[in-house]
């Protein structure tokens, strides 16, 4: 993923269709567990993993928290701790990309 900004992990969009917020990957890997549970962690910022009923719901906790941490740190001025490259998911993980605006 080849950033086009000054915004590491920006989805690369530039002259008239630059949005005016920051847009950032938020890259989630899905497992569906045998009791029917989902489990998710996003790849490409440390430490945000969860667990739910669904992918749907799964996804909806996973975001809110990227969102949550990303907007403090951009905010604050302060490095975003990407994880560049993630690691690989395992045979059992989906991948799943999610645009997240600020």
């Amino acid at each position: 993923m080849q950033p086009n900004s000054d915004t590491p992990d920006s989805l690369g969009i530039t002259g008239d269709s630059r949005p005016n917020v920051p847009v950032f990957v938020c890259l989630v890997y899905v497992h569906q567990n045998e009791d029917a549970t989902v489990t998710g962690r996003v790849a490409n910022l440390a430490g945000i993993e969860t667990s739910g009923s669904s992918e749907r719901e799964v996804l909806g906790k996973l975001v809110r928290e990227f969102k949550a941490r990303v907007s403090t740190l951009f905010a604050a001025g302060q490095e975003i701790p990407w994880i560049d490259p993630p690691q690989a998911p395992s045979e059992s993980e989906q991948v799943r990309s999610v645009p997240v605006h600020l």
